[in-house]
């Protein structure tokens, strides 16, 4: 899965949680997966920022 197409699904996620939907027997799950997801995100951005950062490194010291 993208980064784009993570952000696409925690955007649907949150806006499950400000549309009529919305019930709360439903909100802990919806709420857990929704942060187990942040949290993916997360880890891809920092993995991309090292990345970016290396071939910085490398493209500075040639």
């Amino acid at each position: 899965m993208t980064i784009e197409q993570m952000m696409a699904e925690l955007n649907e996620r949150i806006a499950w949680f400000q549309g009529d939907d919305f019930n709360l027997d439903e909100a802990k799950q919806k709420f857990i997966e929704a942060r187990e997801l942040s949290k993916k995100i997360t880890a891809t951005l920092e993995d991309m920022r090292h990345d970016i950062e290396v071939l910085s490194e490398n493209f500075n010291a040639e």
